[in-house]
């Protein structure tokens, strides 16, 4: 990148003499684990959508019925204040 690669000797060829490093085997068992337990636990996540699905239908409903009253009261008030 510098022009200068042959003189540092990290052209293209350089990469050749780095040797492979590979995880020792209690090291690749243990990462190994990990992933399987963080897989596990976002499967039992996944399992569990029944608690949350009524959230998404009771939220809605109780916000719609909050903002119908609130516009009846004020429709309300509109109708005593200026006496229609």
């Amino acid at each position: 990148m510098t022009g200068n690669t042959t003189q540092h000797g990290d052209g293209p060829g350089a990469l050749t003499l780095l040797g492979m490093h590979e995880p020792g085997r209690v090291r690749d068992a243990r990462v190994r684990e990990r992933c399987r337990a963080a897989l596990e636990q976002r499967r039992r996540r996944q399992r569990s959508p029944v608690r949350r699905s009524w959230h998404r239908r009771l939220e809605p409903a109780i916000v719609g019925t909050l903002c119908g009253v609130y516009l009846f009261e004020v429709l309300s008030r509109a109708v005593q204040l200026y006496r229609f």
